[in-house]
């Protein structure tokens, strides 16, 4: 009689508080997995530490993932305040190839609040609107009508450099007018070095100053530095987090060897990468890529010239480890030779491992 009036109850209670036993306790658990990342503060993307223990933050975002329903995680990630829930929540609902999952994406392209992620034992950072949009793309889950949606978003919405999507369009975008001031806007407003190397290759005269404006300003100090996903053009390496304008710069007269630009090369080439010998292998390529764009008996001194004030400079020892080489030397011919195999030009092939040798850098 007892076990029959606790039943009774229970069904009381269910109706007066419109919540079961059951649901609450996957509630508290929603809440505790919630609250234990907040508090771990970063995705644990692996379910391993990189030295065989599976991270705490695994284990909660894997709870999350299997208590919430499509709607709690949807709303989590719209409206949670730690990017790091928006993040894990989106990454849940795109996981589980739900119908929410896409317009969730859409929606929050302009979110660029950073968090941390963990890949095994290394930490590293993003954003949760690119984070989300490559997640997407990671489990295969957009149709191609939405692929065309996301074009149009990337291009025609304003402020979405933090999305690595967009630098990667504005690498292969064509030369056609409707895009021109588009590409324009991304400059002059939001100071995008993509826009400034794609900007370039429309070889619009009126446009030479802003190429020139940045090559004026190569000393590192004196640079604004700005947030963007950048992939060097013609090259499947690494990403760069944080870029210069001026690398741009000289991107962009890759695109664009303009008579205008010969000056400042040659001054960035005396007055800043040789006195202090800059060996950023980055910068190096780059400045070797917008020499080679002219093809001319001016490229191929300039380039031999700068061996020669590498290979006399104090501060390049003559002989180390090397194979006697002195190491800046080595450095810069190892650079020309990685800008020379990105995009490789015959009128160039004579100079190609003549100063490099072998790579023993690894990259």
């Amino acid at each position: 009689m007892k076990f029959k009036f606790h039943l009774f109850m229970a069904f009381l209670l269910t109706l007066y508080y419109g919540v079961s036993p059951l649901k609450a306790q996957e509630r508290n658990l929603i809440d505790e997995a919630v609250d234990s990342i907040r508090k771990y503060n970063y995705i644990c993307y692996y379910g391993t530490d990189g030295w065989g223990n599976v991270p705490k933050c695994w284990s909660y975002t894997q709870l999350l993932s299997r208590h919430a329903s499509d709607k709690a995680l949807d709303s989590l990630s719209r409206k949670h305040p730690s990017p790091v829930i928006r993040a894990v929540a989106g990454m849940s609902l795109i996981e589980r190839k739900s119908d929410l999952a896409v317009p969730l994406v859409f929606d929050l392209l302009h979110d660029k609040n950073m968090f941390k992620i963990g890949y095994a034992d290394v930490i590293m950072h993003d954003n949760v609107g690119n984070f989300l949009l490559e997640e997407l793309f990671r489990n295969s889950f957009i149709s191609e009508h939405d692929s065309l949606r996301l074009v149009d978003s990337l291009l025609f919405s304003e402020n979405l450099g933090h999305i690595e999507r967009r630098a990667k369009l504005l690498k292969t975008l064509p030369i056609e007018e409707k895009y021109y001031l588009v590409v324009k806007r991304m400059y002059l407003e939001e100071h995008d070095g993509n826009a400034l190397i794609a900007l370039a290759r429309f070889h619009r005269e009126e446009d030479t100053i802003y190429v020139l404006e940045n090559l004026r300003k190569y000393t590192l100090s004196n640079d604004d530095w700005i947030y963007y996903w950048y992939t060097t053009l013609k090259e499947t390496a690494a990403n760069y987090h944080y870029q210069n304008l001026t690398d741009c710069a000289l991107l962009a007269v890759a695109e664009w060897p303009h008579e205008q630009f010969k000056a400042l090369l040659t001054k960035i080439r005396d007055s800043e990468l040789y006195p202090e010998i800059r060996y950023d292998m980055a910068r190096l390529r780059y400045f070797f890529s917008a020499l080679m764009a002219y093809r001319s008996p001016w490229a191929r001194d300039m380039i031999e010239e700068t061996f020669e004030m590498v290979k006399k400079h104090p501060g390049n020892p003559p002989e180390d480890f090397y194979h006697g080489e002195g190491r800046y030397s080595l450095w810069y011919g190892q650079c020309f030779d990685r800008a020379y195999e990105l995009n490789p030009d015959h009128y160039f092939d004579d100079l190609h491992g003549k100063y490099g040798r072998e790579n023993h850098m690894g990259w």
